[in-house]
């Protein structure tokens, strides 16, 4: 479709990364919906919480980078999960500016329930797809996991010059 100006327009429900938020915004809110009365959780509270179950003993800074979170954000949502006394934060033996998050008991308790529910999410949405499709879109999750940070890494600069048809310089392939 394209409008009068012959400009193409972004078919928003056909725009793959719009496609991948919505599924992705229908599960984290059915999670949210669990986690949130259950606990008092919020989104970022929980992201965090999945990467500290996942990698225990994790940095603020790792931590933000694996939730795509900014510091603050990061800063709230540990302070949540310790007043809620399902995280510990300790300061570094040799820098006490580095703090490491790992999991309380009761953290890892309330994370084993969500984790629960989340594989039964992922496994009625796989079901939805034959053995041989739910393969081919774990590779293809993966090359797109790749490329979109080949895209971020070079920028919307980048992306930009090659729509207007320069071919992209050896620094931004």
């Amino acid at each position: 479709m394209t409008s009068s100006s012959a400009v193409p327009v972004l078919e928003l429900g056909r725009w793959l990364p719009y496609r991948m938020f919505v599924v992705a915004g229908r599960v984290a809110e059915l999670l949210e919906s669990f986690y949130g009365p259950r606990w008092g959780l919020g989104l970022p509270a929980w992201r965090i919480l999945a990467v500290v179950a996942d990698r225990p003993g994790v940095s603020a800074r790792e931590i933000a980078r694996a939730c795509g979170l900014d510091a603050v954000a990061v800063s709230r949502g540990i302070a949540q999960l310790a007043a809620l006394g399902f995280a510990r934060r300790e300061a570094g033996q040799q820098d006490r500016r580095y703090a490491s998050v790992t999991l309380t008991p009761e953290g890892e308790a309330a994370f084993a329930e969500i984790a629960a529910l989340a594989r039964a999410i992922e496994a009625r949405l796989l079901a939805a797809l034959p053995e041989e499709e739910r393969a081919a879109l774990d590779r293809a999750l993966d090359r797109l996991d790749t490329a979109s940070g080949k895209i971020a890494g070079a920028g919307w600069r980048a992306l930009l010059t090659e729509a207007a048809g320069a071919p992209p310089s050896e620094t931004e392939a």
